[in-house]
């Protein structure tokens, strides 16, 4: 029995082998493979759409507003007890195994990831005619893609330095990266931003479009990166870069192709066109021999004027909320989604079916409730950050009043902005289905960065001019006279800084702007003194100025990804 057992297995396993080769001989119909997935302009504008997914999802915004606003000196929350990792992480008493601190990084190289997708595999795109508006339609989500990696990378590199360049094409020997030098990784980015500055248009024409990024984006992307690598009081070639650009964004000065790029010549010329998509010479010649179609190292880009505004307009130009002291917060309510002080802004949508989630709804940008954790700013907060300026008044305290009528209870001496807030008109059908887009980059960010690049270049009028156009702007709002006065190196730059933290208080940047401006330890000490938790006192100055490479990282390299100092 055992013999004949054996031998009825051997056959049956014999069998099913032939069968099982029978059957994986067999060609596979309707598969999709790296070489016809992106073969299209449509395809590829798919996985374009991926990487801008990634902004509105939870995971994403969850750790933007921990990083960019709780830890910072402009808020406190609900949340800042040490037995939790959000409470560890705002009091610097974190260590390499954080979570949130492991979300940023992963949250990150998951957009990385799928802009290089993009990125990688334009060159596949098959296109059917030789029209100019064919390749720009290539050429912008090309430059798309380079744009949201360049801001991936950079909210990687102002968190944890230099860290790794991952290939554009992942395969299994290049698994584990060693981190590049902040230098490297600046550098990476900044090549990104000055193609896409060349490669995207200054607006796009069909309302479809909105909230692709832009030429605009780029350029002011570009100049906040080059701030970040500058130092304070240091002369720096980085500076006079956002000079050039801010005289072309904001003056409307002239700018070539090769002003841009910074065109060295190392790369031949038509190489580079081809290798961006703009429409190849040979067709250009054999076709309507229309020479406004070839763009040479000195084509100028076309200017930005008309395109942003100080001013309080919508999208077509018109004053908002009919021009009234509630224009100011109206840039941040629909109203103003797309203005013209909006450079960039990420979508969100009301799907008024009652879903939450990862579902591209604005989950959480309703008086910054996220879950049960709050944030809110008290009296002495509100005194220190804007003194009587205005904006103040832009807040609304334990029991206020909206100014649609609506009561906000939010305990004793408690303050939120009403930058967090969705006016009844606005207020979606389910909670936590609120469609409020967020804006990330706003044209007086551009003014700033252009008066704080002056100032540091020794060119204090032009800075004061600038920073006072800021100020006359919000002076609109209650007919007030005061505008900052001249100065010393000093005292402009520190009248700029004090004009960045009213202008974007609540906007998630405050934390990096105290590191990149150097003074993040002697703030948080001094803010440790307000409150009850003392926290910011455990802020080490030349270590907590980058986060811990999560060591789930290190660990899985085997040590080729190296640790920050102090961790």
């Amino acid at each position: 029995m055992n013999k004949l057992f054996y031998k009825i297995s051997v056959f049956a396993i014999a069998f099913s082998l032939t069968a099982c080769d029978d059957f994986l001989d067999k060609d596979v119909l309707g598969n999709a493979t790296d070489e016809n997935y992106y073969n299209t302009q449509y395809k590829m504008q798919s996985a374009l759409d991926a990487v801008y997914d990634e902004l509105q999802s939870d995971e994403y915004n969850d750790q933007e507003w921990r990083f960019g606003e709780a830890m910072g000196d402009n808020v406190f929350g609900t949340d800042e007890g040490l037995s939790s990792q959000m409470g560890q992480l705002v009091n610097f008493r974190f260590n390499t195994s954080n979570t949130w601190i492991l979300q940023r990084w992963r949250v990150n190289y998951k957009g990385i990831h799928r802009a290089n997708q993009v990125i990688y595999n334009i060159h596949r795109v098959r296109i059917t005619n030789d029209q100019l508006s064919t390749y720009n339609q290539v050429r912008w989500i090309y430059g798309q893609a380079k744009f949201l990696r360049a801001y991936y990378y950079f909210n990687l590199i102002k968190t944890f330095g230099g860290v790794p360049i991952r290939p554009e094409q992942e395969s299994v020997d290049s698994l584990v990266v060693p981190r590049s030098t902040l230098e490297e990784c600046y550098a990476y980015v900044e090549k990104d931003l000055r193609e896409a500055a060349i490669m995207l248009p200054n607006v796009y024409t069909s309302s479809s479009d909105l909230g692709k990024v832009t030429r605009g984006a780029a350029i002011a992307l570009l100049m906040k990166v080059l701030m970040y690598e500058a130092k304070p009081g240091v002369p720096s070639e980085k500076w006079n870069e956002m000079v050039e650009l801010g005289q072309y964004m904001v003056d409307n000065a002239t700018m070539t192709f090769a002003q841009m790029l910074k065109y060295d010549g190392k790369e031949d010329w038509e190489t580079l066109r081809e290798r961006l998509w703009f429409k190849p010479v040979s067709l250009i010649q054999n076709g309507t021999q229309n020479t406004s179609e070839y763009e040479s190292p000195t084509t100028t880009l076309p200017t930005m004027n008309n395109v942003y505004s100080l001013e309080y307009k919508d999208y077509y130009g018109n004053a908002l909320h009919n021009g009234d002291k509630l224009s100011y917060l109206y840039q941040f309510y629909n109203d103003g989604e797309f203005s013209k002080g909006s450079i960039w802004e990420v979508n969100f949508k009301e799907s008024a079916d009652g879903t939450s989630g990862d579902t591209n709804e604005g989950q959480g940008l309703e008086f910054f409730n996220v879950g049960q954790v709050k944030m809110y700013a008290t009296d002495q907060l509100l005194s220190n950050i804007f003194d009587t300026d205005v904006r103040k008044d832009f807040t609304i305290h334990h029991q206020g009043q909206t100014f649609d009528g609506e009561i906000w209870q939010g305990g004793e001496g408690n303050y939120v902005s009403l930058k967090w807030y969705t006016p009844k008109k606005d207020k979606p059908k389910y909670a936590g289905d609120n469609g409020k887009n967020r804006r990330i980059l706003r044209y007086a960010d551009v003014v700033l960065m252009y008066a704080e690049a002056l100032n540091e270049s020794g060119h204090r009028e032009e800075a004061l001019a600038n920073l006072n156009k800021c100020k006359a702007q919000v002076n609109t709002l209650n007919s007030s006279t005061k505008l900052y006065v001249a100065g010393g190196y000093g005292y402009i730059r520190d009248q700029i800084w004090s004009e960045r933290r009213m202008e974007f208080a609540f906007e998630w940047d405050r934390y990096f702007d105290l590191v990149r401006q150097g003074i993040a330890a002697k703030t948080l000490h001094n803010f440790a003194q307000y409150r009850a938790t003392r926290r910011g006192a455990y802020f080490r100055e030349g270590v907590h100025e980058l986060m811990p490479i999560p060591q789930t990282e290190v660990d899985v390299s085997n040590g080729v990804v190296k640790q920050n100092y102090g961790y």
